[in-house]
């Protein structure tokens, strides 16, 4: 390190707990939750191992401390896991105690206010590229779309455009104020021009282009806002350097998880304010790098990862980089590498990654795809060919959304796709969308769950360890609930997603009894509220107070189990239908629990099954109120070999196990269901969706018409399971 007395306590706890815990690090030694060493810099290009969370619980992950030996700290950076915004905020020590300055830090900024303007045009901005991809995706006829954009979306276009012309007249009495204030609204005004310049009316269809030009914007404007922040933009793995002579804190750089950066702070401990530098070129964007005080003002970087789209996660080199401060300047120590435009974002994940990657192609057309739907045959499962699949979110549920005609599939899980973005499918026309870039927490793709809890640096929950059926839509509320959390001890809480906004917008807390652990919990909505089974346990929230209540029942209810339970509810007895195989991996019984809500009991009822060994997907089930059918999104499996041409279901008026015949495609000839499969009854078409989120998933829909099939017995189906389980 260049300062003796400065050493640093890498976090992934809260801010000063290092001290709690016990005797801290020596000096110039390096102490990492997860406990790891900065990797030291290899050949550019190799591949970079980046710091996975190792499951820690601890508040802060990826963030930075440290301590001068007068007792004085600095801390800034990396996700807090149990803040509100998700957010390291900046830390000092005096005293001997932390505190994390962020308010203070507001109060006292000259330019907070213009910040906060900017930021609330920013919101409205990425509030219309929603609506107006939205739009676009459903397929309107062009009259249609264009009367839309004429009455709503141009009007909202003219309102944001003066809202910002507005603004940047305010911002002319800046030029008389602080030096550095007044450069910052010079540098947050040329965000808004340009971002103004992208703001025109569309006065017709709605275009890729057109909204790829407005998200354009929207980045300018987050750029225009964070020039005028009391703090920098968050940021994971960008370490400090201490200058003790100017006593001031540089960072460089850092990890956004949707983006790197490459932009310079600084923090001056007297004036306790940052500072942003704007060199004229800089390195290129990284994270997890060294960076070094050198005296009078040089600090020295090096080392550290960018993201490839093809590589992932590289090596940047041992190229060393000098930055001057008095200078404000950088440059290349003894080699020949390029600066590149500061500012930069960096893409941070594989196409498609982003929005406009399933805007390619043609335009959807609903009319088209609505009269195919009516085409396709009875009792034939029918396999999309959906332009621009989704490709893999294993482990994932999608959630139905009848009000918006939309499924929505967040996140995967497990060793599989560690995003939590929010994907949404539009059943008018066949197509998928993407509201947001990509957002993957570095080091957990491949890993068994290492993902982190709260929220990330965008307001959005990290991705849960098992994104199964812990999220249902509740029509009252209008929005898609997420109850799952990967540790329910530092995540205790339900989120909100808003779909009118595509994002998320609020979370509340779950009563201390309730387990939301994401191998527990499941959600369906009944005409009571939303219900949550959990354990051994069974809840209720009501949709005004968003309140949880837990129901006592009279009766012995089963648990639930991780991929191995499932639960369906029977409009037309107002009873939940919950089935388990009491165990992961385990045979099933064919027994079913039953909740009856007017009663308020809990039952079990002798289903008539098959004596064979059954071995069914009870994951995914779905009630059918025409067919009094409760089906199952599953394989029928006796004696390790599958029946073809069969989905299993529960006759709920009987009280039995069925199979109902079905034409099926060849590469669902065994049946279909396993951990990446959800169904879905979509009662204004009369049609069962049914998709698969596996890397070669897709998207199946089936018109059922019991009249013209077979219903037979699961125990009469013995004999006709010939198709071997493959290994």
């Amino acid at each position: 390190m260049g300062d003796s007395r400065l050493y640093w306590t890498f976090l992934a706890l809260l801010l000063g707990s290092v001290q709690a815990a016990g005797k801290p690090p020596t000096p110039d030694t390096w102490v990492t939750v997860p406990e790891r060493k900065p990797l030291p810099p290899e050949e550019r290009g190799k591949p970079y191992k980046v710091p996975a969370t190792q499951w820690k619980s601890d508040a802060v992950l990826w963030g930075y401390q440290g301590e001068l030996t007068g007792g004085v700290g600095f801390a800034f950076g990396g996700i807090h896991q149990l803040s509100e915004d998700g957010i390291g905020h900046t830390q000092l020590k005096v005293g001997g105690a932390w505190k994390e300055i962020h308010e203070e830090l507001k109060q006292k900024n000259p330019l907070q206010k213009q910040h906060e303007a900017t930021l609330a045009l920013r919101n409205a901005c990425k509030d219309l590229i929603a609506q107006g991809r939205h739009q676009y995706f459903e397929g309107r006829a062009p009259a249609d779309e264009s009367a839309w954009v004429k009455s709503t979306f141009d009007p909202a276009i003219e309102k944001l455009a003066a809202g910002l012309t507005a603004l940047g007249k305010g911002w002319a009495g800046g030029k008389g104020s602080d030096p550095y204030d007044a450069g910052q609204l010079a540098g947050a005004f040329r965000h808004l021009e340009a971002a103004l310049g992208k703001i025109t009316p569309l006065n017709g269809a709605i275009t890729p282009d057109a909204l790829a030009t407005l998200r354009g914007a929207q980045i300018d404007l987050e750029l225009a806002a964070e020039a005028l922040s009391a703090e920098p933009p968050p940021r994971s793995l960008s370490i400090p350097a201490y200058d003790a002579a100017l006593k001031v804190f540089v960072v460089f750089g850092g990890e956004h998880f949707d983006y790197q950066t490459n932009d310079l702070w600084v923090f001056d401990l007297a004036k306790r304010r940052w500072f942003q530098k704007h060199p004229p070129a800089a390195p290129e964007a990284r994270a997890d790098h060294q960076l070094e005080s050198l005296g009078e003002g040089r600090f020295a970087m090096f080392g550290g990862y960018s993201f490839q789209p093809k590589g992932r996660y590289s090596h940047t080199g041992p190229a060393r980089w000098i930055y001057d401060l008095k200078k404000n300047e950088w440059s290349a120590d003894g080699h020949s590498e390029k600066a590149t435009a500061a500012d930069p974002r960096s893409p941070q994940a594989n196409p498609p990654s982003g929005p406009e990657s399933f805007m390619k192609g043609a335009r959807p057309v609903a009319a088209a795809n609505e009269a195919f739907l009516k085409s396709i045959p009875v009792n034939e499962l029918t396999v999309l060919k959906t332009p621009s699949p989704l490709g893999g979110r294993d482990w994932s549920t999608w959630v139905f959304d009848p009000q918006r005609d939309l499924f929505y599939v967040y996140g995967g899980g497990h060793a599989s796709y560690p995003g939590n973005d929010v994907a949404r499918y539009h059943l008018s026309t066949d197509r998928w969308e993407m509201t947001d870039p990509v957002e993957v927490p570095i080091g957990c793709a491949g890993t068994n769950e290492m993902y982190p809890g709260g929220l990330n640096y965008n307001g959005r929950p990290w991705c849960r360890n098992h994104v199964w059926n812990g999220q249902a839509y509740d029509p009252e509320l209008k929005r898609m609930v997420l109850g799952s959390a990967t540790n329910p001890k530092i995540d205790p809480y339900f989120y909100f997603y808003n779909p009118d906004k595509g994002d998320w917008n609020g979370r509340k807390r779950f009563p201390a009894e309730l387990n939301n652990n994401g191998y527990a919990i499941q959600l369906r909505h009944t005409k009571h509220g939303l219900f949550a089974w959990t354990g051994d346990q069974a809840w209720l929230m009501d949709a005004k107070t968003c309140d949880w209540r837990k129901l006592s029942l009279k009766g012995k209810l089963i648990g639930t189990g991780v991929d191995s339970c499932g639960m369906a509810y029977d409009s037309k007895r107002d009873r939940m239908v919950l089935t388990s195989l009491g165990g992961y991996g385990k045979a099933y019984d064919g027994s079913v629990c039953v909740i009856d809500f007017a009663a308020q009991t809990v039952s079990a009822l002798k289903a008539e099954a098959p004596a064979a060994r059954w071995d069914p997907f009870l994951r995914e089930p779905v009630y059918l109120p025409g067919n009094d059918l409760i089906l199952f999104a599953s394989t029928i499996k006796l004696d390790k070999k599958h029946v073809p041409d069969r989905i299993p279901a529960f006759d709920c008026a009987t009280n039995r196990w069925v199979g109902v015949k079905i034409k099926m495609p060849p590469e669902y000839k065994q049946g279909i269901g396993n951990v990446c499969t959800s169904i879905a009854y979509d009662a204004k078409r009369g049609l069962v969706w049914i998709g698969n989120a596996a890397w070669n998933g897709n998207v199946c829909v089936l018109k059922l018409d019991l009249s013209k099939t077979e219903v037979t017995p699961l125990k009469d189906l013995v004999a006709e399971a010939t198709i071997p389980e493959r290994n």
